[in-house]
C-alpha cells in the first residue's frame, strides 16, 4: 500500500486535535491543509474501525527490555515498517547507554554494550531516565541535512494497555506499526534554535508521535523523526517593522540559515500517551464549512513524566546532493532545484509575484515514473527508500486539479501538470 500522507489513517493525532491545530495555527504547510481536508473522511474510516473491531488479545510471557537485545539495534528492527522508512541502521551513531561514559560517539562507531541491551545500565543518565515507571532510552541516531531519525526504547513497569498495540489486537487496522503520541518541547545548542528562543508552548514545531511496534506488553522501540528542515524555516525572531505589514511580511531576525555538522539536539517529553478503543461522542466545528459535527473520540491513557535528553549529533553532510535547474513555465511556474540526502528528496519551487506556493502541489516520481511515498509531515518531502532516484521526473501542479482530478493517477499527473522536468543525480 502506498504511503499517501494526504489519506492516511488512522491520524496520529486524534480528529478533534487536528480540527483545533488547524483553527490554531492556520495552514502552514500543503499537508495540513490536505489533513483538515479529509477530516470527514478520516471520522467515516474511524467509525468502520470501531464497527470492526471486536476485542482485544492478551499478550502473554512479557519479558524485560533489560534481557532482550533492543537497544543498539532498534532502527534494524523497525525501520522497513514505519511510514517514514529508510537505511537508518546504516552509519548510524550507536549511543552509549552507561552513564559514566562521557565521549562524543562518531557516526558508524558501535558504544553500545556487548549484546545492545539495558542489563546493567538501568540507572538514570543523559540519554536513560526513567520517570513514573517509564524508562526512555535514546538507542541511535542517524542525521541527513533534511532531518534526524532518533531510535528509542520505552519500557513500562506495568503492561500497557493491549489497546495500545492495535497492529495486533485491532481488527481492520490498516498500518504497519503502532504509534504512541508524546507532548514534547525541543531546541538546539545553536544560535537562533536555543531554549531562550523556542520556549515550550510558543508553537515551534515539536515531536508529537513516535512510530514503531511493541516488542512485548512493556516495551515498545521506535523511531521519532524530525525535520531539521521545519525547524530552521521556523527559526529567528519575527518583528513587524511596520503594523500595516501582514503576518506574510513579517520581517525575520537572526534566521538560521544551516546547522553544524555537529550539534546538541535537546529532547523534552512530559507525556506519552495512545488512544483506547474506547470512545465518546464530542463536537467539533469543520473549519471549512462551519457546521457543527459529532465525533467520536476515543480516550486515551496518559503516562505523565519527567524525560530530559540532551543528545550530541553528527550529521552527514556529504550524503546531501543538489541539481539545480532554474527553469520556468510561461506562467512563471517552475523548480529552482532538486535536493536529495541519503533518505529523503524534495524540490524547491518558483512561483511568480504575488503567487501563493499554497496552490501548488509539487509531485516527484522515480525513474519509473511511479510516484515516490511522502517522508514525515511535509506532503512534499518524498522518500527514496528502495526506490530508484539516479533520475526522477518532478511535476507542479495546480492544487484543486490535483485534488479533484490527477491525484489517483501517476499518468494524469504527466499528463496534467503545470510544469515538468527530469533530474539526474
Amino acid at each position: 500500500m502506498q504511503n499517501d500522507r494526504f489519506d492516511a489513517i488512522p491520524i496520529p493525532k486524534s480528529l478533534d486535535d487536528v480540527v483545533k491545530d488547524g483553527i490554531r495555527a492556520g495552514i502552514r504547510q500543503r499537508k495540513k491543509l490536505h489533513r483538515l481536508k479529509t477530516i470527514r473522511h478520516g471520522a467515516a474510516a474511524a467509525a468502520l474501525l470501531i464497527a470492526l473491531c471486536t476485542g482485544v488479545l492478551c499478550v502473554s510471557n512479557p519479558a524485560l527490555a533489560a534481557k532482550l537485545p533492543f537497544v543498539g539495534r532498534i532502527f534494524s528492527l523497525v525501520q522497513e515498517k514505519v511510514s517514514y522508512k529508510g537505511n537508518f541502521s546504516d552509519g548510524a551513531i550507536k549511543y552509549e547507554t552507561d552513564p559514566a561514559a562521557e565521549s562524543r560517539p562518531q557516526a558508524g562507531t558501535d558504544t553500545s554494550a556487548a549484546n545492545g541491551s539495558l542489563a546493567g545500565k538501568q540507572k538514570d543518565g543523559a540519554l536513560v531516565q526513567t520517570s513514573n515507571g517509564l524508562t526512555v532510552t535514546v538507542s541511535e541516531a542517524n542525521c541527513s541535512a533534511e532531518a534526524l531519525y532518533l531510535a528509542l526504547c520505552i519500557e513500562n513497569e506495568e503492561a500497557f494497555p493491549a489497546d495500545f498495540i492495535k497492529t495486533k489486537n485491532m481488527d481492520g487496522y490498516i498500518l504497519d506499526y503502532d504509534i504512541l503520541s508524546m507532548e514534547t518541547n525541543s531546541y538546539y545548542d545553536v544560535p537562533g534554535l536555543t531554549k531562550k528562543e523556542r520556549p515550550a508552548g510558543s508553537g515551534y514545531p515539536t515531536p508529537y508521535y513516535i512510530e514503531g511496534e511493541f516488542e512485548d506488553d512493556h516495551t515498545f522501540t521506535g523511531i521519532i523523526r524530525v525535520s531539521l528542515d521545519e525547524d530552521l524555516r521556523c527559526s529567528g525572531r519575527a518583528v513587524n517593522r511596520s503594523t500595516a505589514q501582514t503576518d506574510a511580511e513579517l520581517i525575520w531576525e537572526d534566521k538560521v540559515e544551516q546547522l553544524p555538522q555537529q550539534f546538541t539536539y535537546y529532547l523534552e517529553i512530559s507525556d506519552i500517551y495512545a488512544d483506547l478503543l474506547q470512545y465518546e461522542q464530542t463536537q467539533a466545528t469543520d473549519p471549512e464549512t462551519g457546521e457543527t459535527v459529532i465525533l467520536p473520540e476515543p480516550l486515551k491513557k496518559h503516562y505523565t513524566g519527567t524525560w530530559n535528553f540532551a543528545i550530541p549529533v553528527t550529521m552527514d553532510a556529504d550524503g546531501k546532493q543538489v541539481v539545480r535547474v532554474d527553469q520556468i513555465n510561461e506562467n512563471g511556474v517552475g523548480i529552482a532545484s532538486v535536493e536529495k540526502t541519503d533518505f529523503e528528496i524534495k524540490a524547491e519551487l518558483l512561483l511568480p509575484e504575488n503567487a501563493s506556493a499554497f496552490d501548488y502541489v509539487v509531485v516527484i516520481c522515480d525513474a519509473d515514473g511511479k510516484r515516490l511515498d511522502t517522508q514525515g509531515d511535509n506532503a512534499e518531502v518524498y522518500s527514496t527508500y528502495g526506490r530508484n532516484t539516479d533520475t526522477v521526473y518532478v511535476y507542479v501542479c495546480d492544487y484543486m486539479q490535483y485534488m479533484d482530478e490527477l491525484k489517483g493517477s501517476d499518468q494524469k499527473i504527466a499528463e496534467g501538470a503545470l510544469f515538468t522536468a527530469k533530474v539526474d543525480f
